[in-house]
Parts: structure tokens; sequence; C-alpha cells
């Protein structure tokens, strides 16, 4: 959970587009910082109970992206990649492949990330380095799922237990810090909230011009037969 550093780590070269999570298991050393010396307190008491501190980075094609403190989101390539401190890289999972291809994509949903994601904004159980790399994954992976706008939907492959103990510590009253809330943060980041409020504003609009249209087009085809029924009446009138 703690990440007051530059991550990432990657066994071997992922295929094109695939999103890499990297899972770092985390030492605690009890003489760091603050930060280092809360983890180090919730993962003694959690630890039995199946929880651990863990940090975690994205990498996707030759980048790597994480989260920290101070930092914020930070992006390294591959070749430059530094070893996290008191970290041992545990596994990397493949994520999928991302539904965003070109890196003007990739690095627009970066900036947006970054509106939420940035170094002040770091807490350890409320948004930290593993609440980004979910949100980050679930807006490139997920793709019209985060369009439809239906209940939240988690990355299959992305493992609960990386963050169950910053959430433990979320519900146990950790306070300080915006809580993150991955779906939403997820599709604002990809712009899913925005397509499909334009949608609904288009299709409600051309639904009230065509619903319009139609009852014009019905008032004048009823004058239409007025009209008719009254040269009717009139050629009646004249033979009677």
């Amino acid at each position: 959970v703690y990440c007051d550093f530059i991550s990432i780590k990657m066994m071997s070269t992922p295929p094109e587009n695939d999103v890499i999570l990297n899972i770092y298991k985390i030492t605690i050393n009890s003489q760091e910082n603050e930060n280092s010396r809360a983890a180090g307190f919730l993962d003694r008491i959690l630890h039995p109970m199946g929880m651990g501190s863990y940090h975690t980075s994205i990498t996707l094609r030759d980048d790597n992206y994480s989260f920290a403190a101070v930092a914020g989101i930070t992006k390294t390539t591959i070749r430059n990649e530094p070893t996290p401190p008191n970290a041992t890289l545990q596994e990397s999972i493949n994520l999928g492949p991302s539904t965003f291809q070109s890196r003007g994509e990739i690095n627009q949903i970066v900036n947006n990330l970054r509106v939420t994601f940035h170094g002040t904004s770091y807490h350890l159980a409320n948004r930290n380095c593993n609440h980004f790399t979910e949100t980050f994954a679930t807006a490139l992976t997920m793709g019209d799922r985060l369009i439809d706008g239906k209940r939240p939907k988690a990355v299959n492959k992305y493992p609960a237990w990386v963050n169950r103990l910053a959430k433990t510590g979320t519900k146990l009253g950790l306070d300080g810090g915006d809580v993150c809330n991955v779906w939403i943060e997820a599709r604002k980041a990809a712009g899913a909230d925005t397509k499909v409020d334009h949608d609904l504003v288009t299709s409600s609009s051309s639904s009230k011009q065509t619903t319009k249209r139609t009852v014009q087009k019905s008032k004048h085809k009823k004058k239409e037969l007025t009209e008719k029924q009254k040269a009717a009446l009139e050629k009646l009138k004249l033979k009677t």
C-alpha cells in the first residue's frame, strides 16, 4: 500500500497493447516515514487475516505508470525502471488488451486521471497506488462497458486482495483525502460519462424534433381532409 517511490519491473515483454499489472510485496521498515509506519501498523494487525501491503504499477507497451505521494502519476520506460525500495516483485498479471490504441488516447486518459491522482491527493487508505492502477486498468480495458452507464464492473483479473488492506482501513475510519471511486473515475478518465451525456442529449433533442414534425404533419393532414369534406358538402348543397 505504501507507494513513496517510482515503480515498476517486468519479467518479460508484454504483447502489443496488453495491460500488465505488476504487483510488489512491501517489506515494512518501522524506521521509515509516517506513511510507512502507518502501513506497518495495519500490516501487523491484518496480515493474519490474509491481507498485506502491496505496491502496484501498470505496464503498457514500453511505458510504466504508477502513483505516489508528492510525485503523483509517474511514467517511465521499461529500460529506465528503478527497483522500488523495500519491495519484491511478486508477480505480473496480464489484464487483457487496451481498447485504446493510440498514444494520444492513452495520454489523454492519464491526463484526466491527474485531476484526482496528484501528489497531494495521495492517501494511504483512500487513494493510493493500487486505487490508481485499478482505475487506470478499468479505463483502458473495459471499452463499451464503461459507456453503457450500467452498474460498476470490476476488471476480471485484477486481484481483490491487492488493495484489501487499504479498503479495510477506509472502513475502519482512516480519515483524510477523497475516497477513490474506481468506476466513476475510470468512466471520466475514458470520457465515457461525457459520451453518454452527449448521446442522451442528442437522442432527446432528435426525438423532440421528430415528434414535433409528426404532430405538424398530422395536423396538416387533418386540415386537408376537412377541406375535402367541406367541398363535398358544398356540392351536395348545390344539387339540392
